[in-house]
């Protein structure tokens, strides 16, 4: 993929001390009143990923439908944890309500309506975020199969289902199992990262990807660590790795108190429990996600619909049959058979509940 032309780069100071980065595309054809703009949260496992390119359906999807995007990064594990990228990304939302004015004009944006939109890791911070922005509430999240519920991810039960590595040939990689475990638990603040490989590049050279990303990018050794390490858990480590590298149990004293935090970082849980309590409301929530998923089952945004249902929340569910996780690529035009039925849905149904009128 591609960076999408006409963008500019921001960098602000997190209360964290990080430096983190902000990505934002216009409108394109530029605005003549006040326009919403539309926050992408990447996916990436918590541990990969990077906010240089947006997915593909979000340019046609987006910025030509006259809304602004906007992309962040935040703090990789396993040096941070899922609070603290959550409160990267809440920080990256109050940065653009405070900004965006001066970027793009005050008579282009209307920094009050805004949408929250996540794929995979991204999906599951956004439907989080959601439980934790002041007011103004993002007009909608688009989760885009997102983990909901860690407490009912089969690789997080107990006992764990995960470490199937039985039968397998030992790790073939650069690093050795040996500095893959230690590195998952590695929480020197001195090494964080913000933007990283998904996922092993060995067909493109640093120009060629730096040229693609719009930014210089390295392959250096830190980088190549930080993706092979993502690898190894998602392949070997599903569940304990992912314990170990973004929750970090080592800092909680008991068992229970694990599994309070991992409880409070679980959108579904937070919602069900705050639902209990007497909250009625939730930002109007549109679910894309494959049958055939193996990473993020559907039953995650079976389970979070449901209860938005329930609540009487507008929601809208685009499921396809047999796809497997990120099969939303396919999508990079209008013209993509299926966008009509799958994408174009989703845009209309934001479109209803931000109040754009399309250009």
């Amino acid at each position: 993929m591609e960076v999408p032309p006409g963008f500019s780069d921001h960098v602000f100071r997190s209360s964290s001390g990080t430096d983190l980065g902000v990505r934002v595309w216009p409108a394109d054809p530029p605005v003549s009143d006040p326009a919403p703009f539309v926050v992408w949260t990447h996916g990436g496992g918590w541990l990969g990923g990077y906010h240089f390119v947006p997915l593909p359906w979000m340019v046609p999807g987006w910025r030509q439908r006259g809304y602004h995007l906007v992309s962040h990064n935040y703090r990789l594990g396993p040096q941070t944890r899922l609070d603290d990228q959550l409160a990267d990304s809440l920080e990256a939302v109050a940065w653009c309500r405070a900004n965006l004015q001066s970027i793009l004009g005050p008579s282009a944006v209307d920094v009050n309506r805004y949408v929250l939109c996540g794929e995979s890791a991204g999906g599951h911070l956004v439907t989080l975020m959601a439980l934790h922005l002041p007011d103004p509430q993002p007009r909608a999240v688009v989760d885009v199969y997102g983990l909901v519920d860690f407490l009912a991810f089969k690789v997080l039960g107990a006992p764990p289902q995960d470490d199937t590595t039985a039968g397998l040939a030992p790790w073939d990689g650069e690093f050795s199992e040996e500095e893959l475990e230690a590195f998952l638990g590695d929480r020197d603040p001195a090494k964080i990262l913000t933007d990283a490989l998904p996922w092993a590049v060995t067909d493109v050279s640093e120009d060629e990807l730096s040229r693609r990303w719009g930014t210089d990018f390295r392959f250096s050794r830190r980088i190549r660590l930080q993706t092979e390490a993502h690898m190894y858990r998602s392949l070997r480590r599903k569940g304990t790795g992912l314990l170990k590298a973004v929750m970090h149990p080592e800092k909680f004293a008991t068992e229970e108190e694990l599994a309070a935090f991992v409880h409070s970082m679980s959108p579904l849980r937070v919602l069900q429990d705050e639902a209990a309590k007497g909250r009625k409301t939730y930002p109007p929530t549109a679910f894309l996600h494959g049958s055939g998923d193996m990473d993020v089952p559907i039953e995650q945004s079976y389970a979070l619909a449901a209860k938005l249902k329930e609540m009487g929340v507008p929601v809208i569910e685009r499921y396809e049959d047999g796809e497997p996780h990120v099969f939303d690529q396919k999508y990079t035009s209008p013209e993509v058979p299926g966008w009509d039925t799958t994408i174009q849905p989703i845009l209309e149904f934001v479109d209803k509940h931000t109040g754009h009128n399309v250009v």
